[in-house]
């Protein structure tokens, strides 16, 4: 390659520059620098590829952990969770999936409960029912029998509405119009048990010992957790039965004791299916235990010789004794 330049002088060409250089060295140059543009382009697309598929990965993983759960779900698994994710839009659908299926399990779990609660429950009166009726035929005067048969009725009645409130996590409150007086209270529960236990050769002991007469609970539920103490204590305690009332202020202790004596853990106690003799179902206490959270009570097991369980139960006073008492 060569470049030539004339020189002149008094419009007179006087002479020449000319410069020149081989073809292989101005190529060898040319090709050295597209080398480094390819390279450098090379690299921008390998990086970038990579980076493509690194957000790709972390994009996908998050979704595919979804997915899964999802199938785990379908296939019967409601015990599947989604982990959380760095993405907040993934993050956010799966906490929404975790919730929504939170929801479902607790409403699956209320609806199984309030089966087994309503078969543990309806055994005992119904059994009393059909053996009252079966009485009155065998006899002409069948008014104490009828008696009797309408009164275990109206139980059952109570029982069924006490047990579709439990399986409503929305109305577990008890009104004021539902609170009964304590000695009330105990009094219906002796009626009701004292006869089974004289049946089987046992005595039962109730007392209110110094409680207030304008002391008031839930009344329905509170019984419904005693008959279930009580019949617990008749089928697996023995000895004389005893249901014993103490005055905490702003509570009632209930205590229902025997004198047999309770093996293993008090915790395991109150799981649902769980029978520490393997016999029954299970069902009595852990039921009993959620009939005394509805009313922002506690059930536990007080002693384990004697055999002793303790209901604990937040109480609600007369207004116009509470006025009194203020003005005193």
């Amino acid at each position: 390659m060569v470049v030539a330049v004339p020189v002149s002088h008094a419009e007179r060409v006087i002479g020449v520059v000319r410069a020149s250089a081989p073809t292989g060295a101005v190529q060898d140059r040319v090709l050295v620098a597209w080398g480094v543009l390819f390279g450098v382009a090379a690299s921008a697309v390998a990086v970038s590829v990579l980076i493509a598929r690194q957000q790709a990965r972390a994009l996908a993983a998050p979704l595919e952990d979804l997915s899964q759960h999802c199938r785990a779900v379908t296939e019967g698994d409601l015990t599947a969770r989604a982990a959380p994710s760095s993405i907040a839009e993934v993050n956010q659908v799966a906490s929404t999936h975790n919730e929504m299926l939170h929801s479902l399990s607790e409403l699956l779990r209320h609806e199984r409960d309030f089966t087994s609660n309503v078969s543990h429950q309806l055994r005992t009166p119904i059994a009393g029912l059909q053996l009252a009726l079966e009485e009155g035929l065998r006899h002409d005067n069948t008014r104490p029998a009828l008696t009797e048969a309408l009164a275990t009725t109206l139980r059952l009645h109570h029982t069924v509405e006490e047990l579709l409130r439990l399986s409503r996590p929305r109305d577990r409150t008890p009104t004021s119009a539902g609170t009964m007086p304590v000695a009330a209270l105990v009094r219906e529960v002796r009626e009701r048990w004292h006869g089974l236990f004289a049946l089987d050769g046992r005595r039962l002991e109730c007392g209110v010992g110094g409680v207030p007469s304008d002391v008031r609970v839930a009344g329905r539920p509170v019984t419904e957790v005693l008959g279930i103490l009580l019949d617990n204590a008749r089928v697996h305690g023995r000895g004389t039965v005893g249901v014993a009332v103490r005055d905490l202020e702003d509570a009632l202790a209930f205590d229902v004791s025997d004198e047999g004596r309770i093996e293993g853990e008090a915790s395991r106690l109150f799981r649902r299916g769980h029978t520490e003799s393997g016999s029954g179902t299970g069902i009595g206490l852990a039921l009993a235990r959620d009939l005394a959270a509805a009313v922002g009570g506690r059930l536990s097991l007080s002693s384990s010789v004697p055999a002793t369980f303790t209901l604990l139960v937040p109480v609600r006073r007369d207004d116009t004794q509470h006025s009194m008492l203020a003005a005193e």
